[in-house]
């Protein structure tokens, strides 16, 4: 939501970090400055000062729901987590943002470049209604066995111009006391989210997965592939089917068939042999002479 382009090691630490929770793809990342401020009015002033309004933050979060097209989109709290003005603005945005992506009378320019777009599921960090809590705590085949929490504490690692800041402590605790699962820690608990907004149905009591009720790009894939190889096994056709040794059967195919590949053959040797003639012939006659 904001960038560190007055500070390009933050920019360079959120690319490394990024990496090594498993992203691959270049973030998207806006013209906002990180401002620090420590309530909603604080950040709404230090933004106006910029130039910058909670609707240019709407707008962004608008644009990119349009572009991207997610299932599912997830937020700060709305309190900001520890009181965080810009993230307060980060989840207002995101809130309002994802009822006025759908609206084709909002922000002409982003409804023309990539149409509507109505997110199915949006989630906030801390949520009180609808709660959900992801199970951070499980070991990943994709990661060599490692949690989604020990993953996070990875990423983190490569923030190093963070680690003096108390984040330090909340995500990793102290040499004596070492956090090694997201239920150690008090306040704002990682994995701990409430459904703000569904278009696909409200989730399962005890529900774990923010993509409950979804249906999954890979699913559609693999569900159009064995489609695609029902059909090829279904209209497959095999040489002892073409039609061309039926035209073979009768007599009188087989006699046509005969003649047009004995014509390819000795067409061309009547040919060089007419050719050979006239060239002793003409050799002929110059000895005489």
């Amino acid at each position: 939501m904001t960038n560190h382009n007055d500070n390009p090691i933050r920019n360079t630490e959120l690319l490394n970090g990024l990496w090594a929770v498993g992203i691959r793809n270049k973030p998207v990342i806006s013209r906002f400055p990180d401002l620090f401020s420590e309530s909603l009015a604080q950040a709404l002033q230090a933004y106006r000062n910029r130039g910058i309004s909670q609707d240019d933050f709407t707008v962004f979060c608008v644009e990119n729901i349009r572009r991207f097209k997610p299932e599912v989109a997830v937020g700060h709290d709305v309190n900001g987590e520890y009181g965080h003005g810009t993230h307060m603005m980060s989840s207002i945005a995101l809130m309002k943002a994802v009822g006025l992506a759908g609206d084709e009378s909002f922000h002409n320019e982003s409804f023309t470049k990539y149409g509507v777009w109505d997110t199915p599921k949006t989630y906030i960090f801390l949520w009180n209604e609808q709660k959900i809590v992801l199970s951070i705590n499980e070991p990943l085949p994709f990661f060599d066995g490692k949690t989604a929490f020990q993953v996070s504490q990875y990423g983190f690692s490569y923030h190093k111009s963070q680690h003096w800041t108390w984040f330090n402590g909340w995500l990793n605790g102290t040499a004596q006391a070492p956090i090694t699962r997201s239920t150690q820690i008090r306040r704002y608990q990682p994995g701990n989210f409430g459904l703000y907004r569904t278009l696909a149905g409200d989730d399962s009591e005890g529900a774990a997965d923010f993509f409950e009720n979804i249906t999954l790009i890979k699913d559609i894939i693999e569900e159009n592939e064995s489609e695609a190889e029902a059909d090829l096994s279904e209209n497959a056709v095999y040489f002892d089917e073409l039609d061309i040794y039926d035209e073979v059967d009768s007599p009188e195919n087989g006699q046509q068939h005969f003649w047009r590949q004995y014509l390819k053959l000795f067409v061309p040797v009547i040919i060089i042999i007419i050719t050979i003639a006239l060239l002793l012939s003409f050799f002929l006659k110059k000895n005489r002479k």
